[in-house]
């Protein structure tokens, strides 16, 4: 077999995430993929579900993906960082209900400067069965009035793949987030 070729891109190569959107893994009815391009093209949740929108200021939010072999066998660990502002009433709310949510696990719909989106926490292989699960949300108020106040929140999974793009229409899976 012979390997992929890989050309440099000469698009844009920022660093960062745009959007993370977020859902239970159990309200994905299906997604589709398409082989010939290689990534999802559509996905299909159960009736009232969407994604929901966290927002996060530039700059605090990223995405990793760690391929490494242990014993031959391939393993691709998944992990997705971001900061809400502000420890405190406002964000406690959102890290009670992805708390919850993680239980049972998350599907993460994330877009970066570039224009790629992201797939994350599902793949052809195991579909919705290693989704994201929730490892920490460190809050902090600081020390100092000019100490910054937030919550970190980080989310991973692992499968045996790389995380495959989405090229479908991402407005209807968000239409009732605010």
């Amino acid at each position: 077999m012979s390997l992929s070729n890989y050309a440099r891109s000469r698009s844009r190569r920022n660093g960062g995430i745009r959007l993370i959107g977020l859902v239970e893994q159990s309200d994905v009815a299906e997604v589709t993929y398409a082989s010939a391009e290689k990534g999802y093209s559509a996905i299909r949740l159960d009736e009232d579900c969407y994604f929901s929108k966290y927002e996060f200021r530039e700059d605090e939010a990223e995405y990793r993906e760690t391929v490494s072999v242990v014993n031959g066998a391939q393993v691709v660990t998944h992990e997705l960082i971001f900061t809400l502002d502000k420890m405190g009433n406002d964000s406690s709310p959102a890290i009670t209900s992805i708390a919850d949510a993680a239980r049972n696990g998350l599907i993460a719909l994330l877009t970066t400067p570039n224009g790629d989106s992201f797939l994350v926490g599902y793949s052809v292989e195991f579909e919705k069965e290693r989704p994201l699960r929730l490892v920490s949300a460190n809050g902090t108020t600081g020390k100092q009035l000019a100490d910054g106040t937030n919550e970190v929140i980080t989310l991973r999974s692992q499968d045996v793949s790389k995380a495959k793009p989405f090229f479908g229409d991402m407005e209807t899976l968000f239409s009732a987030a605010g």
